[in-house]
């Protein structure tokens, strides 16, 4: 998108756009708003419904990987000029991530709309990633400043929760999913129980890397005051 907008390549813009679109379709939950991991066109993966094609579960970190609207892909909501409509559904968005966060610490869990699971966990790099596409995103004017109280308890949380300072300062962003994917040699299968057996680290980049933009954009609300 940012190509295209760059170099006026409208097919460009054009087919980002009908790829955010196409992911809605395939991946958003109704309900929820959340979006699934995978899709199966053909039903045949192991982690495949049989009848939606669907992986079945939210894996927070993967829900912001395919969300075009924001996440990793983007990491903010954003306007999607021509055949999207003029928006990839921030509105829609905010509220699905509200949704499922923590109302006591602020953060996101791993396995997004199973808190009570056990051994489900509070995870950095997806909490970090939210933070980061609500606060922008009510910067930017594309979400209604009712979430930035939304990012900042997330923030907070992070600091409190996630953030371990060592005795000579440094810094480390814990509770980090290292890697979760689904088929492949070791058939992962999507089950909730697959995604809370992946290895729990701290001070991944796809961590670390999303806590720094979170801050940034908390900062530019605080005033240089981070808290």
């Amino acid at each position: 998108m940012r190509y295209g907008v760059t170099f006026g390549d409208a097919e460009a813009i054009d087919e980002t756009a009908r790829e955010i679109l196409l992911v809605a379709r395939y991946l958003r939950d109704p309900r929820t708003g959340l979006y699934y991991h995978g899709w199966d066109e053909k039903r045949q993966q192991i982690w495949a419904d049989s009848i939606t094609g669907r992986s079945a579960n939210f894996w927070g970190r993967g829900m912001l990987v395919r969300h075009g609207a924001g996440g990793r892909a983007g990491l903010a909501p954003r306007r999607s000029p021509r055949s999207s409509g003029g928006y990839s559904d921030p509105a829609g968005s905010g509220r699905s991530v509200a949704c499922v966060q923590d109302p006591v610490t602020g953060l996101w869990y791993q396995v997004l709309d199973q808190p009570a699971y056990p051994g489900n966990y509070l995870e950095a790099s997806a909490s970090s990633m939210f933070v980061y596409a609500l606060a922008k995103g009510v910067r930017k004017g594309y979400l209604s400043a009712k979430y930035l109280e939304v990012a900042r308890r997330g923030y907070r949380g992070l600091v409190k929760q996630l953030v371990s300072v060592d005795p000579d300062g440094t810094v480390h962003l814990n509770q980090i999913c290292a890697v979760a994917g689904l088929g492949g040699p070791r058939q992962r299968d999507g089950s909730i129980e697959y995604y809370l057996s992946e290895p729990i680290v701290s001070d991944d980049p796809k961590g670390v890397g999303p806590f720094i933009l979170a801050s940034l954009e908390i900062e530019a609300f605080e005033g240089g005051a981070l808290h």
